[in-house]
């Protein structure tokens, strides 16, 4: 591994904040280095790697130790903080111990590719109305599970947000524009710009974080990147996915630690949010849809089923299968753990047989999962259908495909067993 050491300058800092995820973060820190990033001239690049933990309650001291290491021979830092203080607290922390004037904010469960980080800087050297770029965001090592874009939440989002919660047709209506959204920015040939950048990875200049800010740390987690994206449009630059920059990210890998915990502060942050940009209409407004949604009438309209039509594939243990009728030469298929689709991951295939990717379900686990096939030949994109598939036992997702290895199958075995009484 090299990174920078003695007294060679250091332009680009990678800043990680970790949460019980030492292995994970141990091999984004692996990858970095393996893909170090390079100059114009195709020169490396002085680079350091500044860690802060944010007081683990999980410990994992060979993992710790492997970090620390990892940190120093990059010419960086590894900070143990004393306080789980915050996901925005723990990068202003990083900051405060960053050389470089190049700042690649990172989570801890990715994993980097060739060309991710250079890339991110040739496409910021050359245009400098950038503010921030990241790269297109996969949760599978075959690079066929296409995350989530987001969308800027403005107030119209967040009530029709609300109104889909409550009313089918309207889930319908707002989750399809989610939808072309995602395809739009899933099938660009090109550097894409976005309404808002996403935390899991994004290349900024220090000039600009000195002029605007880095995190605000009132925000607990969540919603620091929105209210980040929020002043990088506010003074006039702009945020771009740069074409042919990718990374696998292992999504909500540190937030499954401490569910409870992770949910208490989304719903501080999101409120939040809405207030400081939108003031106090924000905040009755946001407080008007919390209130709606936790109404005992609330409570019920979101126990409607808000799809027309679903095939149920049932429970199960193995991969599910998806097929349509009709072949088609291009289809999206989405890929959501609740049947709003609102935060929808893509595939984007064709034919009229699927199967999902082999470390998909292996990733999320038991659960119950949702899939919905679009039309991409159509230029409304029409649903061609929806199906429900549940994974009663965990899958131990396999690298050379679909196949349930042996220690799935004694998992599965054992459970049989169990709920048999034997």
């Amino acid at each position: 591994m090299s990174g920078t050491s003695g007294d060679a300058p250091v332009e680009l800092s990678l800043l990680l904040v970790n949460y019980n995820t030492w292995q994970l973060c141990v091999a984004a820190l692996r990858t970095f280095a393996e893909y170090a990033p390079t100059r114009a001239d195709g020169s490396p690049m002085g680079w350091e790697a500044i860690v802060v933990d944010n007081a683990s309650p999980l410990r994992d001291p060979a993992a710790e130790a492997e970090l620390r290491q990892l940190c120093e021979a990059s010419g960086g830092r590894f900070v143990q903080h004393d306080d789980n203080a915050g996901y925005s607290k723990g990068m202003n922390l990083a900051l405060r111990h960053a050389r470089g004037q190049w700042l690649l904010v990172s989570n801890p469960d990715v994993e980097y590719r060739a060309g991710t980080t250079d890339r991110l800087l040739r496409a910021m050297e050359r245009d400098a109305s950038i503010g921030a770029a990241m790269p297109a965001g996969f949760f599978d090592r075959a690079m066929t599970g296409r995350l989530p874009p987001n969308i800027l939440p403005t107030l119209r989002d967040l009530i029709g947000n609300t109104l889909g919660d409550l009313f089918p047709w309207w889930c319908r209506r707002y989750s399809h524009k989610r939808t072309v959204e995602a395809v739009r920015i899933w099938t660009a040939d090109r550097d894409v710009e976005l309404s808002m950048l996403s935390g899991a990875c994004f290349l900024m200049n220090r000039s600009l974080i000195d002029e605007i800010g880095f995190f605000d740390e009132r925000f607990p987690l969540y919603y620091e990147d929105t209210d980040l994206s929020v002043r990088i449009r506010r003074a006039g630059r702009r945020i771009v996915q740069v074409h042919g920059s990718e990374l696998i990210h292992f999504y909500d890998r540190s937030g499954q630690t401490n569910h409870a915990e992770k949910m208490r502060r989304y719903w501080t942050s999101r409120r939040l949010y809405f207030r400081k940009w939108y003031g106090r209409l924000g905040a009755l407004v946001y407080d008007a849809c919390r209130k709606a949604l936790e109404s005992s009438w609330g409570q019920r309209r979101r126990q409607v089923f808000p799809q027309k039509g679903c095939n149920d594939l049932g429970d199960g243990h193995g991969w599910p299968v998806i097929e349509i009728e009709v072949p088609r030469q291009r289809l999206l298929v989405e890929f959501a753990l609740d049947p709003k689709f609102f935060l929808a991951a893509g595939v984007l295939t064709s034919g009229r047989r699927w199967v999902p990717p082999h470390t998909m379900m292996g990733s999320f686990g038991p659960t119950t999962y949702w899939f919905r096939v679009v039309d991409l030949d159509q230029p409304t994109l029409p649903v061609i259908g929806v199906w429900r598939y549940a994974l009663r036992y965990p899958i131990v997702a396999l690298e050379n495909g679909p196949e349930a290895s042996a220690e799935a199958k004694r998992i599965v075995e054992r459970a049989a067993r169990a709920e048999a009484g034997a």
